[in-house]
């Protein structure tokens, strides 16, 4: 058919023009999947889409955001390094924990969630996760800081130019997290605030003569928010968490050369040569989540701050400590005025003080002691049989031009997070046999951010055993118990396992 109308010509023409730059922004830089990486011009994807954490809140299946407890919490909410719980009976506390997960459970699965298996080597030195965390709180604030150590094996690469032997390079994608958080209208809404970072290192185990360890870095932070309202005297409890995008800078390397824009470790000719990213990301993500707490144990108890119980007291004692120091500067003014030995004034004055002073220490001592031993009772107290269950919802937001960590390492095309992706999780938990054993079970959706992926659900239980009672020597408190607790997951594909010691509660 003939066309003669100019108007239709110039049309078609830029639809197919607008429909082209669409396809082609659609594509990206980077070429389709299983194709070679031979570009820069493309972002690590570095989301996490299978749970790794403690062993509560894997066998909580992540659903913990609406819980947000110790350091178990600060991976999910902001807030919790300001949680204080009834068992805290100081104005100044901390809590510590250690997280890792073996390369047993890696191997030979689809980890990632591409669609196929895991193809990274996962021996004890190629495949780890760590993570350490702590947090210290004081009245009303609590800090916390956090470090998770992700470590995989690269794939052959063999360029004796820049320095890169068979198995010897690592990648390593680390992030670090300090969050800031209080607690107001009496601990019933708390809010918290940090950064969260990300990077990417790539190391030469055995650098050749005179080349670096190192051959490339991209770090980078952004910022995450917080909050958790927990209402006194009542069963429920809402949390949330809003993280903004990690994108890093340019990386740096001190081996790589530039040709046309690309950042190549080795022979741009050879087919082992390895393109460097462009960025590395982590992108924005927003979870949302409720727990219940049926049964007779509260969920929500008003926790006893002693340093407010004990503040009268305190008053009092700064009141006598004056008082001292009046009745000392007034018996030493009148000996200088009747002529007496000052010195001799003094010495008296302050033998007086010391006495005074030794028997305001001790009576501080037994009011703190029996102040903690009340809030303790208190504790003990508590009926022990509870059904918790806690429920959240996670979205991730997409990456332009992302690809996944095993397409980064295997330098082959695998786009990853091309749309926002949903992770709902649902967890039950109860102590079936008190003052013994907590058991816990779980389910959530693992989402792809891959083409060829499909979304597959998983399964976890877990439990918390009371051990036998040490004190460590001194350093904890007489009647502290131990635990051991353990969790696995397991779905399509995948199976995890955790296992942790800590003090039983």
């Amino acid at each position: 058919m003939r066309v003669t109308n100019p108007r239709a010509v110039a049309c078609a023409a830029a639809l197919c023009s607008a429909l082209s730059a669409a396809q082609s922004h659609a594509a990206g830089p980077i070429g389709p999947n299983d194709s070679p990486l031979t570009t820069s011009r493309y972002r690590v994807d570095l989301t996490q889409g299978v749970v790794l954490a403690s062993s509560r809140v894997l066998g909580l299946a992540g659903a913990y955001v609406a819980i947000a407890e110790g350091v178990d919490g600060s991976t999910q909410n902001p807030a919790a390094p300001a949680v204080r719980l009834p068992y805290s009976y100081d104005h100044f506390d901390y809590d510590l924990g250690l997280g890792v997960t073996f390369p047993s459970s890696i191997s030979g699965t689809d980890f990632f969630n591409t669609g196929q298996r895991t193809t990274l080597q996962s021996d004890q030195t190629g495949f780890a996760f760590l993570t350490v965390a702590g947090i210290l709180q004081d009245g009303n604030w609590g800090f916390g800081l956090s470090v998770d150590l992700q470590r995989y094996r690269l794939s052959r690469i063999d360029d004796g130019a820049a320095g890169l032997q068979e198995d010897q390079v690592f990648a390593q994608f680390g992030g670090a997290r300090i969050q800031l958080a209080r607690r107001f209208y009496d601990g019933q809404l708390v809010l918290g605030a940090g950064s969260r970072g990300t990077g990417l290192i790539i190391e030469n185990e055995n650098p050749a003569p005179g080349q670096p360890t190192e051959l490339f870095n991209a770090t980078g932070a952004a910022l995450e928010l917080g909050m958790l309202w927990a209402p006194h005297s009542q069963r429920f409890r809402f949390g949330a968490a809003l993280r903004s995008a990690v994108l890093t800078g340019e990386p740096s390397s001190g081996v790589a050369t530039e040709t046309g824009g690309d950042r190549i470790i080795g022979d741009p000719t050879s087919a082992e040569a390895f393109y460097l990213p462009e960025k590395v990301t982590l992108p924005w993500d927003m979870n949302f989540g409720v727990a219940i707490q049926l049964g007779p144990r509260p969920l929500n108890p008003r926790w006893v701050d002693p340093g407010r119980v004990l503040e009268a007291f305190e008053r009092h004692l700064a009141w006598r400590k004056r008082e001292r120091e009046r009745r000392r500067e007034h018996a030493v003014a009148r000996a200088r005025q009747e002529r007496r030995d000052v010195g001799a004034a003094e010495r008296a004055a302050d033998a007086e003080n010391a006495i005074e002073e030794a028997l305001d220490e001790l009576a501080r001592e037994r009011r703190e002691d029996a102040l903690r031993r009340k809030l303790r009772a208190r504790y003990e107290s508590m009926r022990r049989f509870y059904v918790l269950v806690t429920s959240s919802l996670s979205v991730t937001g997409p990456v332009q031009d992302g690809v996944g960590v095993e397409s980064f390492l295997q330098r082959r095309v695998d786009r990853s997070g091309e749309k926002v992706t949903l992770s709902p999780h649902l967890g039950i938990e109860s102590e079936v046999v008190p003052h013994w054993l907590k058991v816990r079970a779980g389910s959530y959706g693992e989402p792809t951010r891959f083409d060829r992926g499909r979304s597959r659900l998983h399964g976890t239980v877990g439990f918390d055993l009371k051990l036998f009672p040490w004190t460590v020597f001194g350093l904890f408190e007489d009647g502290n118990h131990f635990r051991v607790s353990s969790a696995i997951d397991g779905a399509q594909r995948y199976f995890g396992w955790g296992l942790g010691v800590g003090v039983w509660h």
